[in-house]
């Protein structure tokens, strides 16, 4: 499966720039997805679409790596950047200007009570924010009378090891072993 980018500003909960998921494949720019609320959300980009051209370079068949394209489309909150999309089944290219902006990434998706006494809470990453989103998500549900949790970690690439062992210590008892890391230069340390 081609390889999608996760930055460490996604990490860390937000980023300037114009809003989207991508993956490279055969020197393609593929559009995985149109962040909620961001500008090429609110423009109408869509999965699946190709960026054919940045600023009227074409960019499409050319030599490009991962922070090529990061390059070309992040920049400050306000500045412009024009795209052009190849969308499936039409014959011309789209053309967009896309005003950059900060894009705010939440890394719970989602969190309700689907039965009388269950919690869900769905988490799509361990960034910066992921703990303070888990533990107001957490305790809105306990007041609502939440007794068990299904906890939904379906499609999380993972992200920061010290969030994800915050976040379990909260659904764990005291002094209970977590996780472990050792390494060939390093010694073993328990968390």
């Amino acid at each position: 499966f081609p390889y999608t980018t996760l930055f460490r500003s996604q990490l860390e909960g937000n980023f300037e720039g114009i809003g989207i998921e991508f993956y490279l494949l055969n020197d393609t720019i593929y559009v995985v997805s149109a962040i909620s609320g961001g500008p090429s959300e609110q423009l109408g980009i869509k999965s699946g679409d190709k960026i054919i051209k940045v600023d009227g370079k074409v960019v499409a068949g050319k030599k490009i790596s991962n922070n090529d394209v990061t390059k070309m489309l992040r920049g400050e909150g306000g500045s412009k950047v024009k795209v052009s999309i190849k969308r499936k089944n039409k014959k011309e290219l789209i053309d967009f200007e896309i005003t950059r902006g900060t894009i705010p990434l939440n890394s719970v998706d989602v969190a309700y009570m689907p039965a009388k006494d269950i919690g869900y809470i769905k988490i799509n990453s361990f960034g910066g924010t992921t703990y303070d989103e888990f533990f107001e998500s957490l305790k809105k549900l306990k007041n609502d009378g939440m007794k068990s949790l299904i906890l939904d970690l379906r499609g999380n690439p993972g992200g920061y090891l010290n969030t994800a062992i915050m976040i379990v210590d909260e659904l764990l008892g005291d002094k209970k072993l977590i996780v472990y890391t050792e390494g060939k230069a390093s010694p073993k340390k328990a968390k």
